[in-house]
This record gives structure tokens, C-alpha cells and sequence, in this order.
């Protein structure tokens, strides 16, 4: 079972709309700088209703965020809704809460920040930078192949895990690696703003489940490259 349409749920559909047993729950708001409080009720609203439709299910797998993490976003209203959603989840006795970070993908979400970076580079339009900031960019592709692995362990219930990139890279980097990519300068005006927050993906990697990743230097180049650059030089 799949609730939602978008980039999350495409990417598991293939695996799970026709699943009985587990519910994979990816709709909801999905712009991190949300505050309208109307789209927070709507998602809450609709996630009731699927815990309840989907009661019985031998797994309820929702998606939180990362960011809880991040000292500059946890008071925020997204992430305090996602933290409130998290506590109603767990109510249901096969949850399963997979905290994720920025994902790479092609989607047409203009919100992401992969996607945010690559319009301000295509347009020109000046991009406030923030200096301190870090942040974590993973795959879609393994973001699935992890999840695939702790979905179908069933010791794996009950439990909230962040599924992430090892390493977190300071936002200078990822605008030189989309710069790279699409083969252009960005027009930035820097702000001193931003932290660095660490993000435990020890469960993650001592479960053996991102052996298949090829996490590297060289990771974020990859990735990048592999969703911004020119098809030709792809």
C-alpha cells in the first residue's frame, strides 16, 4: 500500500502498491519552509485517517526529517508538525520512522534544495548562501535500498532511524559541485548564518543494510552530477 504521489512514493510504488501488509505513508507537506498552518492540519488529518484505514497492517512506515537534528530548523513550524506526526505514529504497533535528510532525485519539487540551487544557477537570481551552514545530500536510489532493507526486517519495528549521507558537507560545497555540473558561477551573497549538526546513522550502518552505497569523496559530485548536469555531459 502507497499513500501519496510524489517523488517518495514513486520511488517505493514499484515495491509496495500492491503490499497488504505494509504501509508505506509518503504524502504530506513537503516544503520545509511551510508555516501555513491549514496545509500542516490537512497532512495531519489525512494521516489519521490512514492509521486508521491501515490499523492492521503489519507496518507503517512514515517519513520524518533529519533536520530535528539541525538547531537552526528544530523550532520551526515544518519540523515541529513532523515531529508532532512522528508521535502519532507511533501509536501504531508496526511503525517504522525513516528520518531523511536532502534527497537527490528527479522530481519537480522547486522546493528541494538541490532543485533551489540549480534554478538560481540556471537564472542568475542572486542565492543567500549561508556561510555556516551544512547540510546532507543521499541518493534517492540508496535512500530506497536501505529502506527496502529495514522495511522487510521485521526487528526493525518500533524504531525511528535515520537513513543519511555519512557525511555532511558545508553549503559552499554543494554549490561548487552543482556549479561543476552545470558547468557555471552562482550568484551568491553570503550570510552568517547556518550550523553544523551532527546526524547519527549509526544504527544505519551497523545494521549492514548501506553496505551497497558507495559513500566517498567523491560521493556528492556523483549524486549532483548524476540529477543537474546537461544530459549530454551525463
Amino acid at each position: 500500500m502507497i499513500v501519496g504521489k510524489g517523488m517518495l512514493a514513486t520511488a517505493f510504488a514499484p515495491f509496495f502498491q500492491f503490499e497488504k501488509t505494509i504501509c508505506i505513508y509518503a504524502a504530506g507537506v513537503s516544503n520545509s519552509r511551510c508555516a501555513d498552518h491549514s496545509e500542516f492540519k490537512r497532512e495531519r488529518a489525512e494521516l489519521v485517517s490512514a492509521l486508521s484505514i491501515y490499523h492492521a497492517a503489519d507496518t507503517f512506515v512514515y517519513f520524518g526529517t533529519c533536520s530535528v537534528a539541525d538547531p537552526t530548523a528544530v523550532a520551526t513550524p515544518y519540523v515541529q508538525h513532523k515531529l508532532a506526526m512522528e508521535q502519532l505514529v507511533m501509536v501504531h504497533p508496526g511503525h517504522l520512522i525513516l528520518r531523511l535528510p536532502q534527497i537527490a532525485a528527479n522530481t519537480g519539487n522547486p522546493h528541494t534544495l538541490l532543485n533551489t540551487l540549480h534554478r538560481h544557477l540556471a537564472t542568475g537570481e542572486v542565492f543567500p548562501m549561508w556561510r555556516n551552514a551544512y547540510r546532507n545530500i543521499i541518493d534517492i536510489e540508496d535512500v530506497l535500498g536501505i529502506a527496502l532493507r529495514f522495511v522487510a526486517d521485521p526487528r526493525q519495528r518500533k524504531r525511528c532511524i535515520n537513513i543519511a549521507n555519512p557525511s555532511c558537507a558545508p553549503i559552499s560545497d554543494i554549490v561548487a559541485a552543482m556549479e561543476r555540473a552545470m558547468g557555471a558561477k552562482m550568484n551568491i551573497r553570503c550570510i552568517e548564518r547556518g550550523a553544523h549538526y551532527p546526524i547519527d546513522v549509526s544504527p544505519m550502518l551497523s545494521s549492514g543494510y548501506a553496505a551497497h552505497c558507495q559513500f566517498g569523496a567523491d560521493y556528492l559530485d556523483r549524486v549532483i552530477a548524476r540529477y543537474h548536469a546537461p544530459k549530454q555531459h551525463r
